[in-house]
């Protein structure tokens, strides 16, 4: 949570806007290392 502000910065840089999808952002004190700043997760989907 500390990145908060930088993350959704680079988001809105990222998206192409009326085309965002869904997303949520969770604090957890736990990740799958330390070296690790962030988790993703992505569902893909194609009509």
């Amino acid at each position: 949570m500390d990145t908060f502000d930088e993350m959704n910065r680079a988001w809105q840089e990222w998206m192409v806007p009326g085309h965002t999808p869904a997303r949520a952002t969770v604090h957890s004190p736990r990740l799958a290392g330390p070296q690790y700043g962030v988790e993703i997760k992505v569902i893909a989907a194609q009509a």
